[in-house]
């Protein structure tokens, strides 16, 4: 698979913006399936990536770094321990 263009901009020189200072998100334009999003070269959702980015962009405004992806895990099975569940 070769590499395409990130059309993310997440760090735009010209603007001084840099949300994205290790180059981990990826967005690519896919003619057949539309925008696909990356962290680390690992797909994931389109609004994960969105809110991913809203985030960087809030986390930038109050003086946090922006470098980091949150520790949520996401819904699903196996991602949510319930504080009733006992392990065994």
């Amino acid at each position: 698979m070769t590499k395409k263009k990130d059309i993310g901009n997440l760090n735009n020189k010209e603007f001084g913006v840099n949300l994205d200072p290790q180059n981990n998100l990826h967005l690519e334009e896919d003619s057949e399936k539309g925008q696909q999003a990356y962290y680390k070269g690992k797909k994931m959702d389109y609004l994960d990536y969105m809110s991913e980015v809203g985030d960087r962009i809030s986390k930038g405004k109050n003086g946090k770094g922006t470098s980091g992806i949150g520790g949520f895990s996401g819904f699903g099975k196996g991602t949510l321990k319930k504080p009733y569940e006992v392990k065994e």
